[in-house]
């Protein structure tokens, strides 16, 4: 069923193009908000009461959802469940589409519709003015990101949990910390519990994004990459995804600490500075990992039933 789950929701949010994930996020996102206001007082016992208020109802609900499916209509409802659930957090439409976007500002030299539409897939400013390899540079970095955070870690944690409470719980997480992140209060006490879930539940899936960027793409300089540019920020997971990205795109990252989520030290990858056709290398890579990651879920399954 896990396999299946997958299969199917894939397939159908390739087709999908309504925007289901921000009318299903919004609601928590704003108990999110009302929590912070209640609780932050800044220390981290309230940090911890506020994430777990928000959070572990989630993961619960997600955890009990599937044997009432089970239950109440069998495993044909426990599917459409399952495919449901991971719908509302998996996103790899909406990373297709910004990254053509993007893609098409680029080749027809319009920077400025290119900036706009990478500050709308960012959520926030630029700063300052990019040039054109720089605005390829972060496209390529948030289309990595993307990857890793809306598709492959749900879709791992979907298989690693029981139930549909993997993708919830690191949905729900997810969630929570990018929005206490933009309410600035990311790295202090309140936060401090957030931080270390989220790290907790970036550590594996980051290492196994980071291994497929290596096995669809330049397996050697990714590795490479991966080995020599983490080093002593090895526990950076985004750092880990973007360094095994890049040199499985072959392409270089220079350092940006002012943007959210970006290097903050060191020179990442291996190669030229990006330009707009690699974009669609980058996009080629992505849809690659992506089945990669649907045949080796398949091999594992065949494996199960055998072994049964």
């Amino acid at each position: 069923m896990t396999f299946l789950s997958v299969l199917f929701a894939l397939v159908l949010e390739h087709y999908l193009s309504w925007r289901r994930r921000d009318r299903i996020v919004e609601p928590f996102l704003r108990w999110c908000d009302l929590l912070r206001r209640l609780l932050d007082a800044g220390t981290a016992r309230h940090g911890v009461l506020a994430w777990c208020l928000a959070v572990l109802p989630v993961a619960l609900f997600g955890l009990l959802l599937q044997p009432l499916a089970l239950w109440a209509g069998g495993p044909v409802l426990a599917l459409v469940v399952n495919v449901l659930v991971l719908l509302s957090v998996i996103d790899f439409r909406t990373l297709s589409d910004r990254l053509a976007a993007v893609g098409v500002s680029l080749r027809g030299e319009h920077l400025e519709q290119a900036a706009a539409e990478i500050e709308a897939w960012e959520g926030a400013r630029l700063p300052g003015e990019f040039d054109g390899p720089g605005l390829c540079s972060r496209a390529i970095q948030l289309a990595l990101l993307h990857a890793h955070w809306r598709g492959l870690t749900p879709i791992l944690w979907f298989v690693l949990l029981p139930g549909a409470s993997g993708p919830l719980l690191y949905g729900a997480a997810r969630a929570l910390h990018e929005r206490w992140a933009s309410a600035g209060i990311e790295g202090g006490d309140f936060s401090w519990f957030s931080d270390r879930v989220m790290r907790l539940l970036d550590w594996l899936p980051a290492r196994v994004t980071a291994l497929s960027f290596a096995v669809v793409g330049n397996f050697e300089e990714s590795m490479r990459c991966w080995r020599s540019q983490t080093g002593g920020d090895n526990d950076d997971d985004g750092r880990v995804v973007l360094a095994a990205g890049a040199g499985a795109v072959g392409v270089h990252f220079e350092p940006a600490p002012a943007l959210p989520h970006g290097i903050a030290n060191g020179e990442l990858g291996i190669g030229d500075f990006p330009c707009a056709e690699h974009l669609q290398n980058v996009e080629g890579l992505l849809a690659r990992t992506l089945v990669f990651a649907v045949v080796v879920l398949g091999l594992l399954t065949i494996a199960g039933w055998l072994g049964n």
